[in-house]
C-alpha cells in the first residue's frame, strides 16, 4: 500500500468517525435535550430546566397525569457585528434552535396544578402529586 493510499483511508476512517459523531449529537429530529434536575418532595415532583437564552414566550410546557412535555427554541448566541463583518468561529458549544424534552414520571400528578417559573435561565416546573382519594369502610361493631 502506498503511502497516498493509507493517508487517504486514514482520512476517510476520520470523516466517518466525523459523521458518525454529528449524526449521534443531533439526532434525526434536528432538536437538542436542555439539562435538567429531578427531585421528588413529599406531595409534588420539581423539575429545574437549564434553558438560558431561551424567551419565556417561547417555551411550551404541557403535562398529562404521567408524563411531561417541554418544548421551545433557543436563537444562536452569537456576537452583535454586522453581517458583512470577518468573523471566526473558534468554539460552538451552546445548542440552540428548537429543543425538546418529554419526561415519563413514575407517579401520577395532577395537569390542573402544575406550574411553571422562568428565572435567571433555569425554568422551575412544580407537578403536584395526584390527590389520592381513600374510601374507607368503617367497620361496624356488632354486638356480641
Amino acid at each position: 500500500m502506498s503511502e497516498m493510499d493509507r493517508l487517504h483511508k486514514e482520512m476517510s476512517r476520520w470523516m466517518d468517525e466525523l459523521r458518525r459523531q454529528a449524526f449521534g449529537f443531533t439526532g434525526a429530529t434536528n432538536q437538542w435535550q436542555p439539562p435538567l434536575n429531578a427531585y421528588r418532595l413529599a406531595d409534588r415532583f420539581v423539575i429545574c430546566v437549564d434553558i438560558a437564552g431561551v424567551d419565556k414566550k417561547a417555551i411550551s410546557v404541557k403535562a398529562e397525569s404521567r408524563r411531561l412535555y417541554l418544548a421551545g427554541v433557543r436563537p444562536p448566541p452569537e456576537p452583535g457585528c454586522p453581517a458583512d463583518a470577518p468573523r471566526q468561529t473558534l468554539a460552538m458549544e451552546i445548542d440552540y434552535g428548537p429543543f425538546e424534552r418529554v419526561l415519563e414520571l413514575p407517579e401520577p400528578v395532577d395537569p390542573e396544578r402544575v406550574t411553571a417559573q422562568y428565572r435567571e435561565g433555569l425554568l422551575w416546573i412544580t407537578l403536584p402529586l395526584e390527590r389520592q382519594i381513600i374510601n374507607v369502610t368503617p367497620i361496624s361493631e356488632e354486638a356480641s
